[in-house]
């Protein structure tokens, strides 16, 4: 009797271990179109959008998720070690180097952020009615206070 709990409840805590190890999606990458179509979904429940008005931020948001699709590919070299996520196989083209960015890279990747951002922001205000933007910066502002109280 002994050995039969024994034998469950090693098979419980290895069981455990096994499913803590896995990943989510399955270590790859939301394509940018099911990426889009889930943002715009998400934003056209949060901010009561008609149909117009999600028809273009749909639009919107495919442009940018493309955008940032291509931007991480290659802004950012892989880290040794890990596997190859994306059909093209980017890490290969960086297997042994450091994945450290200079401080020049780092600004530029800033720069391009910022400035994807903002031509972003200029568009859905363009989209948005004036109640609808005022909550959405609203919203905004209080997810960058989240973010940083989570980094204290």
């Amino acid at each position: 009797m002994k050995r039969i709990s024994f034998l469950m409840m090693a098979l419980l805590l290895m069981g455990g271990i096994v499913m803590a190890q896995g990943n989510r999606r399955g270590n790859r990458a939301m394509d940018p179109k099911a990426r889009a179509e889930r943002m715009t979904e998400r934003m056209a429940k949060e901010y009561s959008l008609n149909d117009a008005q999600k028809r273009q931020l749909m639009e919107l948001n495919l442009k940018m998720s493309e955008q940032m699709g291509t931007r991480s590919k290659t802004m950012r070299p892989a880290k040794r070690g890990r596997a190859c996520v994306t059909d093209s196989c980017y890490c290969r083209e960086y297997k042994g180097k450091s994945s450290k960015m200079t401080k020049e890279d780092r600004q530029k990747k800033y720069q391009e952020m910022k400035s994807a951002k903002e031509a972003y922001d200029a568009q859905l205000q363009k989209i948005m009615t004036q109640d609808q933007y005022a909550t959405y910066l609203r919203n905004q502002a209080e997810r960058v206070q989240k973010m940083k109280s989570r980094r204290r």
